[in-house]
């Protein structure tokens, strides 16, 4: 990582595709700030208004990915991202009201080729991007992928937050992940309570994550 980034400014978080709202009094006396969760259009990963309200009386932050598959080049297409677009703005705005300003990241869950991300993904993230700003920009566009994919789709304006995958063999990890643009970085499992974690670490040098602590304010005012 750079020599620039403050350790100080490094956060402990998880994220899961479980409900993490019975666990979060031991989540967060284990030292983690926040939980990463799931907008979808399968309801078994949704996060629910009940576990974000049991979140937030354990002090937790939140913050959400949309994924359905999302895990091969046929599952990103232009008309794809329009949909998902429309279904996570839902979510976000009648279901959970996430705070406006806040983050909604987009999951590429495999490891993509530049020739991947020219063809498939970024017709996928400018259609995502088309939709928010059609309703104002009310959150930040994120995404969740590899190197290559965070890099990209940051180079090119369609990503405000990056989230880099825990899988080091995948296309641009190391180089990305050593150049501290990232804001949340993947980390191993952990099981805790029983349920299966991915470890996070929140990068705040970069400002804010997209997270958020209330149904009212973002995590941070970056």
């Amino acid at each position: 990582m750079t020599d620039q980034m403050s350790p100080k400014l490094l956060m402990p978080a998880l994220d899961t595709a479980s409900n993490a709202g019975t666990s979060a009094a031991t989540l967060a006396q284990d030292g983690y700030k926040a939980v990463g969760r799931y907008y979808s259009k399968y309801s078994w990963k949704q996060l629910t208004k009940t576990e974000a309200s049991e979140l937030f009386a354990a002090g937790m932050n939140i913050f959400v990915v949309y994924e359905d598959s999302n895990d091969a080049p046929t599952y990103f297409s232009a008309d794809i991202g329009t949909q998902q677009a429309l279904r996570a703005l839902y979510q976000a705005d009648a279901v959970i009201r996430q705070p406006r300003q806040t983050g909604i990241y987009f999951a590429v869950d495999y490891d993509a080729s530049s020739y991947d991300y020219t063809h498939y993904i970024r017709p996928y993230l400018r259609a995502i991007n088309a939709v928010f700003a059609s309703f104002g920009y009310p959150y930040h566009v994120g995404v969740y992928g590899n190197g290559i994919v965070c890099s990209s789709a940051k180079d090119d304006g369609l990503a405000k937050l990056t989230w880099l995958s825990q899988s080091t063999g995948y296309y641009g990890y190391q180089e990305y992940k050593e150049s501290g643009d990232w804001n949340i970085l993947q980390g191993p499992y952990v099981t805790i309570a029983g349920t299966q974690y991915d470890q996070d670490t929140l990068n705040l040098n970069q400002g804010c994550y997209g997270g958020f602590g209330s149904f009212t304010t973002p995590s941070c005012s970056k």
